[in-house]
Formats: C-alpha cells, sequence, structure tokens
C-alpha cells in the first residue's frame, strides 16, 4: 500500500474518531436471501465464478523448485499445479486421459519427476506431456501429443498463484496476465511483496453456510463489539473502518486501538500496519488480511448452497518467522480460528432461517456499504 494511501486512511479513521461518525455510504443496500440457498442461482455461480475467474488455489512459496506441486480441489475442478524444471510454473486438471483417475493422490509434495496414474500407470512428465502407456501395444498407434493433461491458464505473482479452473483447447495459450484482473489493487500487492514469504499453515473449515455468506463476515466491523467481545474486539476501536471500491475488487483498513497514538507525530512516519489491519477482498472468493507481521489468507468455495469449505492460511516473511517463537504464531493463528469459530456458528443460524420466510432480503447499513458492493458485484457477473 503506498505511503500516501496509507497516511490518508489514517487521517479519515483518525476524523471518525474526533468526530465519533463512520465511514457511512449514500444510503441502505439489500441483496435478496435467495442467493443464499436458491439451487439455479448457486449453479450459475459455480459455472460463471469458479469457472471462469482467476481463483487464488496456492502459494508461491510452495512450488518453488523444480518437482514442486500442489493438488487443489475445492473449485469442484481437480487442479494440479507443478513447477517444472526449466522453471516454468503450470497448472492442469489432475486427470488421466485414459480412464479419468486422477494423476496425482497427494494434497503436495517435492521431487517429483512424472506423475503416474494409480489405476493403470500411464505417466505424464512435469510439462503434461505423455511419456508412458503401460502395455502400450495393447493401444495401438496413440498419438501421445495428444493425451496430454488439459491445461489450464495460470498466473504466479505476488506471492499468490492463481488459476482459471477451465480446460483450455491445444492451441490455446495458458499464461494469465493478472494484472489487469487485479486493477488498482496491482500496486498495493507489488509493495507488499510476498513472493518471499512462507505459508506457516493453511488448514480448510467446512461451515454449513452459503460460499457468499463467509464472505460476508469479513466486510463489516459491526458485529465485533457483540460477537466477539473475548477475542478480537478489544484489539480494535468500536466500528472505525474505512472502505475504497476498486473495480471488481476491494480495500478497507479496521483501526486499532493504538490508533489515536499517531496525533501529533510526523506523518511521514505513519505506518498503517502498526495502527490498523489492511483488508482486500480479490474477487470472487478470496480475503487478504495484512497485519503487522503476516498475511491471513481466506479463500471460500462452494460445495452446495448451503455449505462451503474456507481455506484459512497464513503466509509470514521470513525475517519476521526467524525472530518470534513458534507459540507466537499459533496464538495469532488460534485467535482468528476462534473468532471464525464464533462467526460461523452465528453464520450457520443465518442461513437456516434464510427459508424461514421472515426476510426476504438482507439489509445492509450505511456503514456495511461493502456487502452492498460485493453482492452487486457477484450479481453482474452472474445475471
Amino acid at each position: 500500500m503506498q505511503q500516501a494511501n496509507q497516511v490518508a486512511y489514517l487521517e479519515r479513521m483518525l476524523r471518525m474518531v474526533r468526530t465519533n461518525t463512520r465511514d457511512d455510504g449514500p444510503g441502505l443496500s439489500y441483496t435478496p436471501v435467495e442467493g443464499y440457498y436458491d439451487p439455479v442461482r448457486f449453479q450459475r455461480e459455480v459455472d460463471l465464478l469458479f469457472r471462469r475467474h482467476p481463483i487464488v488455489v496456492a502459494f508461491s512459496s510452495q512450488l518453488r523448485k523444480a518437482g514442486d506441486f500442489v493438488v487443489h480441489n475445492d473449485t469442484g475442478q481437480p487442479i494440479l499445479v507443478t513447477r517444472g524444471t526449466d522453471g516454468v510454473l503450470r497448472a492442469f486438471l489432475n486427470v488421466c486421459r485414459h480412464r479419468g483417475a486422477a494423476v496425482e493422490q497427494k494434497p503436495c509434495g517435492a521431487n517429483k519427476r512424472a506423475f503416474v496414474c494409480a489405476y493403470h500407470g500411464w505417466s505424464y512428465d512435469l510439462t503434461g506431456r505423455l511419456v508412458g502407456i503401460t502395455d502400450g501395444a495393447a493401444f495401438g498407434e496413440v498419438d501421445k501429443s495428444k493425451h496430454g493433461l488439459r491445461r489450464l491458464k495460470v498466473a504466479e505473482k505476488y506471492g499468490l498463484i492463481w488459476v482459471v479452473p477451465t480446460a483450455l483447447e491445444d492451441n490455446e495459450d495458458a499464461g494469465l496476465d493478472i494484472d489487469p484482473y487485479l486493477g488498482a489493487l496491482q500496486a498495493d500487492l507489488s509493495g507488499w511483496d510476498m513472493q518471499g514469504w512462507e505459508l506457516h499453515s493453511s488448514a480448510p473449515i467446512r461451515p454449513r453456510m452459503n460460499w457468499k455468506l463467509v464472505i460476508d463476515t469479513f466486510l463489516e466491523l459491526y458485529h465485533f463489539r457483540y460477537l466477539h467481545p473475548g477475542t478480537v474486539f478489544p484489539l480494535f476501536l468500536d466500528n472505525i473502518a474505512t472502505y475504497e471500491r476498486l473495480g471488481s475488487h476491494m480495500r478497507w483498513a479496521a483501526a486499532k486501538r493504538t490508533l489515536t497514538e499517531l496525533e501529533g507525530q510526523p506523518k511521514e512516519n505513519w505506518r498503517i500496519r502498526d495502527h490498523a489491519i489492511v483488508f482486500y477482498q480479490l474477487f470472487p472468493n478470496t480475503v487478504l488480511t495484512y497485519t503487522q507481521d503476516h498475511c491471513g489468507v481466506f479463500t471460500s468455495f462452494p460445495i452446495t448452497p448451503d455449505e462451503s469449505v474456507m481455506q484459512f492460511s497464513v503466509l509470514v516473511p521470513p525475517e519476521e518467522k526467524a525472530k518470534k517463537p513458534e507459540s507466537y504464531w499459533k496464538a495469532n493463528v488460534d485467535l482468528f480460528s476462534t473468532a471464525l469459530v464464533e462467526d460461523f456458528g452465528i453464520g450457520e443460524t443465518i442461513q437456516k432461517n434464510f427459508r424461514s420466510g421472515a426476510n426476504r432480503q438482507q439489509t445492509f447499513g450505511k456503514f456495511e456499504k461493502a456487502l452492498g458492493w460485493y453482492h452487486q458485484e457477484v450479481a453482474a457477473a452472474v445475471e
């Protein structure tokens, strides 16, 4: 985040504290409750958002060396990402071209030389090329060049790896320029410079909630005082946050209680991560949270209209990891995890209540404008 933007955000939040105001939108916004459970709408979201849009599926720290690989199934597509001996990152459908079994069973690994189907032993090199057919004579003249793993568009930048989960035709380019998609966020992600950061931990959480309702929990601080009084609320000022819409994405910051210590200090020394958490919502399903010394990555994926899986990952700069004991990082992860249990506990009751007929729409207040923005973007993408 550029220094000028950091200062502007901090100034806006200090002004809110002085005047007891909030970062209000022009009015209320709404989204129909059916959008959280309707099966037709759900399938359109899967078909469009999770097949045609770039989705964060891995991190650079998992795929640094030739033979490193990651398997990702949460989009509903079987994805295999690997680094070749030429240093190039590639993504494929994790599907053998013989009978459709997975060519890699493990979730991740290193030093891979080839992917071998466990069903009949067909093998593929790190470029996805079919290199071996067991008992090949029984198949006659198979054109191996036409039976390589199906490729996917992939991009690696800013420490993140995006894949578009739809198979390419043989003549299509697998390259993906992610910067036009990120738009104005590109400069921020470049500034955070996560390329060398290490993956500390990653774990799935499976709430009985629509995947969008999971994202909703990150888009406002209004609930902190009521739902998180003993966990994260003591760290923050009450609902002091500033929001900005950047294309289909968003950036916002939540003020810590130390914010007022900036009064009277030279602005050139202001550093937003010392006094706020900076959030990014990468459309459609990823939230980044930058704190003083690490980044939390939350990716929400659809399972059914009423179920999702959220991957909660933590990326840490190596110099910070070296300075602090593992107990410190565990405490941070545990705090976030406890808050998520609180969020998803109430979220699961909301999901059940959608079908009660009590409400036809979700109502978002003026300082919940990020929720309105998000659902406008989802609606525009699927409708």
